[in-house]
């Protein structure tokens, strides 16, 4: 396989740190489930409760990583005894170990196992599917719109896709913070002494600095090393607004349905004053849900 130069800056980041981190011996005691691929959640949004689990279903988890969504996924369609298959498609072949590793840890034997780029689907020959789950990928592509139209090649007519991208507002002092670091620890340098830098700088930032200041920034804190790679070191980084993500939609020929979870894309959520609440509330989706996050401030995802 080859790839092109920033996509082989990316694969090489999670060969060496393969994110999220994740145990397989851990499968004994947890089944990590949250949006936006719950099975319940699929069948909610994208088809009004009536997807019918007793067909095969075909799930594609595209940037499968250590295998969040795929896992999730694979185990609640043999709940539910659902005769489908979930297709774990990424770069890295690190995480794809991780991820067949907790798979056989379940005894999971409806998930098919492909090392590649997202982009190369139009061309990959792999079938359509009655949903697609893309978390955390698109906003780490050179140009997310080809990776939106490479996901809604293989989309079934009916079928739905569940997206997690940045948000612009939450992610107040990430990147001035990226950029400081670009200059104190380049590419070129090793990467445990990128590390090192940046857990110097983290500790040495003023109280005055936005990255300090913003609370509900904690991947360098909780997700380990390659938590922190990923929020602060990574070679291709970029947020979203939801008009943003309203375009990205309808330049691959789809269109936004849900924001997740609807409460926190309501502007009635922050706001106590009626006359303001019920005036931004009865504005369509993707204004209300822009309303509500410029209004919020806060939220990442």
């Amino acid at each position: 396989m080859t790839v092109s130069q920033p996509l082989g800056d990316l694969r090489a980041q999670y060969e060496a740190l393969p994110y999220p981190s994740r145990d397989p011996r851990d499968e004994a005691i947890r089944l990590i489930t949250g949006t936006p691929s719950h099975i319940l959640e699929i069948n909610h949004y994208l088809y009004a409760g009536r997807l019918n689990f007793n067909r095969p279903v075909r799930a594609l988890v595209a940037g499968g990583g250590t295998g969040d969504a795929c896992i999730m996924l694979a185990q609640q369609m043999v709940d539910r005894r659902c005769p489908g298959e979930v297709v774990y498609l990424d770069l890295s072949e690190a995480s794809r170990r991780v991820c067949e590793a907790r798979a056989k840890a379940r005894g999971l034997r409806n998930i098919r196992f492909i090392t590649g780029s997202l982009l190369d689907l139009p061309v990959m020959a792999i079938g359509q599917f009655d949903y697609i789950d893309c978390t955390g990928v698109l906003h780490h592509l050179p140009d997310p719109a080809v990776g939106m139209q490479a996901l809604a090649s293989v989309l079934s007519a009916e079928g739905g896709i569940g997206v997690m991208l940045y948000g612009e507002y939450g992610r107040s002092g990430v990147y001035p913070l990226q950029e400081m670091l670009r200059t104190l620890a380049p590419p070129a340098m090793a990467l445990e002494d990128r590390l090192a830098m940046a857990k110097r700088l983290i500790r040495f930032l003023p109280t005055t600095n936005l990255f300090r200041r913003n609370p509900y920034l904690n991947d360098h804190v909780t997700g380990g090393d390659a938590g922190l790679y990923d929020l602060l070191l990574h070679s291709c980084d970029r947020a979203f607004t939801v008009p943003e993500i309203g375009a990205l939609a309808s330049e691959a020929g789809l269109r936004v349905v849900a924001f997740l979870e609807p409460v926190r894309y309501e502007p009635a959520t922050y706001m106590s004053d009626p006359l303001i609440a019920r005036q931004a509330s009865s504005l369509p989706l993707l204004e209300r849900a822009a309303f509500a996050e410029r209004l919020a401030g806060n939220l990442r995802t």
